[in-house]
């Protein structure tokens, strides 16, 4: 800094003009005379002829072409003699004072030398004779590159855990250019280090904890009885058969199925979650302030059980179903069929059943959707009828319901009434009274996780209100405020790309974040109230959640409030899932997502993109597009069916929101100048954000049961990497490498 200061004044005092200053600093000839000598020798020159009329001293004069006499020798001794002095020193004054002549005179010496060394093969070679870099210059190839001063190490113990751990799943013998996902993923390291788990995985073990612990005694003593009665469950149970039975039990081979199946799914109604569809009311659907009865797709296998009338409260995520087939089917197929079948029977009853349960899932995965653009607003029961005649509405709807009605998806209901006809009644009837009972057991066979889960998604506000008062309201505030941090450094990158016009452009400036808490979690006696008006066994859960669903669905409309802010949704904190809720037009971000470790305050910012700002640009790519269906068929490699419970937009997706962190958190600092690094990893802070994401990406799928030692997630895995910033050059990948080869889609 130095160095350059001083020449900076040295290049302002070449071009300065004061008193006696009117010199060029590049004239290789010393000045050996005072500056009011040099300023007596200008006015004595001005003052000949007509010169000096028209060469005021430096006004108006370059410095470059102007050069300061030296010496008196061409000044007149006589003034009767000065124009004949002028004659005769002209050329004199004129050769010693160009900058011009001087310039040519120093560029024939330059070629002179040169040639010279050119030509002396001695010279030569002393010439070109290997020296010491500098001290604050490193070789990078053929260019000296100043050294950069490394960052400090973070000494925190945050970091040191998050370095512990990010290597406890790394493979240092693979090559990241060859085998990305060997070299970030591995399986064979010490799973007692794997301190930092998937957002998930982590509030669930922590869940799992206060379930054992923490409810046994107390306010919450009836949440832990729930969980207790799920591991005790059995899919035999006596409860699930008496209960089929009155809706009607199996209809063996030969029997007559019902001609209308709205019977069987208006019973269904008054017990528990409808299989095939979900009526419920709902004030936030629209923007005007009224109750609109919506019909949409199933809810059973979402993450929380909601209630019938919904509106200013926390809201779930869409959940997608994982398998066609549902775990627990074939252990429910063999309790459900009489024992009295023959065996050939009983395995084209259970083919049959099978088949349409997958068909169904598979009806529910393609056209099932979260938002609204594809809804239909009905005026009334009999256009309802009209439109959807293969089920009786009359039954289902409710008899004093006169407003309006919106069909979330028509396309799904038209897919359900060909699935219907497309099987005899009475396989259907047993399908139905099946998917009706697994929508109320737990996912899978009786674990504590999966009853964590369980008790989680059939209580949720009450579990949420206990997970929420384990963490001090201090860090909730922290997480919250640098969650928007974040958010504001996504979105301010996105309004600088180029491609981003018009509509996109807009939704994204009036885009919101949601990340703080619904007050009512805070509300400890509302819930223990709530908590202490269900009855609740400990031996049988399938029973337990029958009740709390009646008690859930019994609300009447007349309760609602209409003063409060019915568009303001919150998000349930123990679903870790970042979504986007089209009517608020928000960024709805979960409590567990914003408290894994490595969004901790003292963790390095790369590690916060590298985890949460992927999360969340992925949700405002969502937010500002309906979809890509063009590029993601083209960029989208086919691998990506090893993915159950994704799709090819779904992958599109996290690349772009890759790309949106990687480019926000460049743009923080420039070249990630002063990001402290993580203690014993010998990785660069761009190279850890490639590795951290994939890292989180394995872990989700991990948990989710998704296989992730197969090629083809080792090829989505490498798709999405070098998609999702410029991963080949942090890693130096060479040309032709597999990252290399693989770039080939730009969100953008």
């Amino acid at each position: 800094m130095t160095d350059k200061l001083s020449k900076g004044e040295a290049g302002s005092a070449g071009t300065s003009c004061g008193v006696g200053a009117c010199t060029n600093s590049s004239s290789a000839i010393p000045n050996v005379e005072s500056k009011s000598n040099m300023f007596q020798k200008q006015m004595s020159i001005s003052k000949i002829g007509n010169f000096g009329a028209h060469n005021n001293t430096c006004t108006g004069s370059k410095t470059d072409e102007i050069e300061v006499i030296e010496s008196g020798n061409c000044q007149p001794r006589h003034p009767k003699s000065s124009a004949i002095g002028w004659v005769c020193c002209a050329p004199c004054i004129w050769l010693r004072t160009s900058a011009t002549v001087h310039k040519i005179a120093l560029t024939a010496a330059t070629l002179l030398v040169t040639s010279l060394l050119v030509a002396s093969p001695i010279l030569f070679l002393i010439s070109t004779a290997p020296s010491q870099l500098p001290r604050d210059c490193y070789s990078d190839n053929d260019d000296c590159m100043p050294t950069i001063q490394p960052p400090p190490e973070c000494i925190d113990q945050t970091c040191r855990l998050a370095a512990s751990s990010i290597q406890s799943r790394m493979d240092w013998n693979m090559k990241p250019c060859k085998e990305f996902r060997g070299f970030s993923c591995s399986h064979d390291s010490d799973s007692s280090l794997r301190i930092l788990r998937s957002a998930q995985e982590t509030v669930d073990i922590q869940m799992q904890q206060l379930l054992e612990h923490n409810t046994t005694i107390g306010p919450y003593r009836k949440l832990g009885r729930l969980y207790g009665s799920c591991l005790r469950q059995k899919i035999n149970s006596t409860t699930i058969n008496k209960l089929l039975d009155q809706l009607g039990g199996y209809l063996p081979i030969g029997a007559l199925g019902p001609s209308n199946l709205s019977s069987l799914l208006g019973k269904i109604y008054e017990m528990g979650p409808i299989p095939l569809l979900d009526i419920y009311y709902d004030l936030s659907s629209n923007r005007r302030r009224q109750v609109l009865l919506i019909i949409s797709g199933p809810s059973t296998s979402a993450p929380i059980l909601e209630g019938k009338l919904r509106w200013m409260g926390p809201r779930a995520p869409f959940h997608k179903i994982k398998d066609m087939v549902p775990k627990l089917l074939s252990g429910l197929l063999d309790s459900f069929l009489p024992n009295g079948l023959s065996y050939d029977h009983k395995m084209s009853e259970k083919e049959s059943i099978t088949n349409f349960i997958a068909e169904f899932n598979k009806i529910r995965i393609e056209n099932t959707k979260k938002g609204f653009w594809d809804s239909s607003l009905i005026s009334n029961v009999t256009v309802l009828q009209e439109h959807h005649p293969f089920l009786n509405w009359s039954i289902l709807i409710p008899c004093n319901w006169t407003g309006q009605i919106v069909v979330r998806n028509p396309i799904y209901l038209n897919a359900l009434q060909e699935l219907i006809n497309k099987y005899p009644t009475r396989v259907a009837h047993n399908s139905i009274l099946l998917l009706f009972a697994l929508g109320i057991l737990p996912q899978s066979n009786p674990s504590p996780v999966i009853c964590t889960r369980a008790t989680m998604w059939a209580l949720p506000e009450i579990s949420a209100s206990l997970f929420v008062a384990q963490h001090s309201q201090d860090n909730i505030d922290d997480v919250v405020k640098r969650t928007g941090i974040v958010f504001d450094a996504l979105k301010a990158h996105l309004k600088r790309a180029p491609s981003l016009k018009g509509a996109a452009l807009v939704k994204l400036s009036q885009l919101k974040i949601q990340s703080k808490l619904w007050p009512g979690f805070y509300n400890l006696t509302a819930m223990i109230k709530q908590l202490e008006s269900y009855e609740i066994s400990s031996d049988d859960w399938f029973n337990n959640v029958i009740k709390i669903y009646k008690r859930t669905k019994n609300i009447s409309t007349d309760d609602i409030d209409w003063q409060l802010n019915v568009h303001e949704v919150w998000a349930y904190p123990t679903v870790a899932k970042v979504f986007y809720d089209a009517l608020s037009h928000s960024i709805v971000v979960p409590l567990s997502v914003m408290l894994v470790p490595y969004f901790n305050i003292k963790t390095p910012p790369y590690l916060q993109y590298a985890s949460v700002g992927v999360a969340l640009g992925k949700e405002i790519l969502r937010s500002i597009t309906k979809s890509f269906d063009d590029k993601a068929m083209r960029c989208v490699p086919s691998s990506v069916n090893v993915f159950s419970n994704y799709s090819r937009m779904d992958i599109l997706i996290h690349s772009g929101g890759m790309q949106i962190s990687y480019h926000s958190m460049l743009s923080l600092t420039g070249p990630i100048k002063g990001m402290a690094r993580l203690p014993g990893l010998d990785l660069t802070p761009t190279q850890i954000f490639f590795l951290v994401s994939a890292q989180e990406l394995c872990a989700e799928s991990d948990y989710t049961g998704i296989n992730t030692d197969t090629d083809d997630f080792g090829n989505i895995l490498v798709w999405l990497i070098a998609q999702g910033g410029s991963a080949a050059d942090v890693f130096k990948c060479p040309h032709g490498s597999i990252v290399n080869a693989q770039k080939t889609c730009n969100i953008f």
